[in-house]
Formats: C-alpha cells, sequence, structure tokens
C-alpha cells in the first residue's frame, strides 16, 4: 500500500469542506419540499454503494461565499443534499450533490452558470483560505473532459489539479467533478484524492449507477 504523504493528511480539512459553501444571497432560494428531498435522498450515493473502506465524512463547517459566484437568487431549490464519503486513507473524498429545482429552465439555467472557470476559481479560492498561508496553492491544471456518452439529457466532466507546497514538499490533488442533470434534476459526483484521480473502472459504474437513478427518479 502507498504511503500517505505527511502533507496530504493537512489536507483531510480541506478536501472535505471543499464542495460546501456558507450562505450567499447570491445562492438559490431554499424552498424544500419533503417530496423532492426524498427523491434527492434516492438518487444520492450511499455507503451500501461503494467498496469496502469508505464510510461517511463527519460533517463539517461551510468555507465562505466565493467571490466569483454567479447571482442565482431567482432560481428555487426544491431540494439540496450532498453526502460526502471518505477512504480509509483519511483523505481521499468522494460525494454526490442532487440539486432539485422549481422547473427545468431553472436547472437548464444553473447547469450553464457552472462553467469550468467557476469551479476552478472557487475552488482555488477556497483552498487558499482554508490552508492559509503556510502553504502554496496554485493550479497546475484545469480543463473539461468528455464525459461518459448517452448517461444522462446533460452531462460534463471537469478536472482541476492542484499543486499545494508547504516548505520543500509539494503535493498533487485531483479534483473530479461529473455532473448528470436530467429535466428539474442535476447530480453531481465529485471526489478529491492525492496525485491520480479515482479509478476509471469504478466511476464508470457510480456514474452509471446514477444515471440508472435519475432515469427512474424522473
Amino acid at each position: 500500500m502507498r504511503a500517505v504523504p505527511a502533507l496530504a493528511l493537512v489536507l483531510a480539512a480541506l478536501v472535505l469542506a471543499a464542495p460546501a459553501a456558507a450562505r450567499d444571497p447570491k445562492d438559490p432560494q431554499q424552498k424544500h419540499t419533503a417530496a423532492d428531498t426524498k427523491l434527492a435522498n434516492s438518487l444520492a450515493l450511499k455507503v451500501a454503494d461503494l467498496a469496502a473502506g469508505w464510510r461517511a465524512a463527519p460533517p463539517q463547517p461551510d468555507s465562505p461565499p466565493c467571490s466569483t459566484e454567479p447571482n442565482e437568487s431567482k432560481l428555487v431549490q426544491t431540494a439540496k443534499i450532498d453526502p460526502t464519503f471518505i477512504w480509509k486513507d483519511g483523505v481521499t473524498t468522494l460525494g454526490t450533490e442532487v440539486d432539485v429545482f422549481k422547473t427545468a429552465a431553472q436547472a437548464q439555467t444553473d447547469w450553464k452558470l457552472s462553467t469550468l472557470a467557476l469551479f476552478r476559481n472557487c475552488l482555488l479560492e477556497s483552498a487558499r483560505g482554508q490552508l492559509g498561508k503556510k502553504f502554496t496553492v496554485g493550479i497546475a491544471s484545469a480543463k473539461a473532459l468528455k464525459a461518459p456518452p448517452r448517461l444522462a439529457e446533460r452531462e460534463l466532466h471537469y478536472q482541476i489539479v492542484f499543486r499545494i507546497v508547504r516548505g520543500q514538499t509539494p503535493v498533487s490533488i485531483v479534483s473530479d467533478v461529473y455532473a448528470l442533470g436530467k429535466g428539474r434534476i442535476t447530480v453531481v459526483m465529485h471526489s478529491f484524492s492525492i496525485r491520480e484521480p479515482l479509478p476509471s473502472p469504478a466511476v464508470k459504474q457510480l456514474l452509471q449507477l446514477l444515471s440508472g437513478r435519475l432515469g427512474a427518479g424522473i
């Protein structure tokens, strides 16, 4: 088993907290319904869906709102959940954010605003804020990759690689964001891992599982 660098352990708090953000006036309005919350929970990944070695991540404090966040205050979300899981190394994370909007048009608007540049800028801002001045945090690469075809009405795959340095010790953290959308619903599978992305066969299997749930849930 490959040892986890000591610096990577310091990043655990960052990778757990990164997908979340504190309430921002530019966020969509939150008017959750019991029916749509039940639907969102049925779509998200669960511990039982994952291989042995994963466990539910403990709750983490929200990060500050992103300064470049677009104004989505006219949109209405009727459900939003984000269960996240952590690998036995204590650093690698995997989660699914499920967003349900009041209308399909609103979900489409949110999708169009969720650009690679937005993810890049917000994750970098969050990383620098969480780690402070003792670390040098930069982006080694940020790219839109081809998503697996025919999984959903809307599909995307963004991959962002951080280079984080403390002293003379650099660590690469890979963040993958996969999104599947249909109608009013967007399902985002996000992960953080050291040096390499999560294994492709496992990712493909989970995306197919989420795609099947998304298709059956509408």
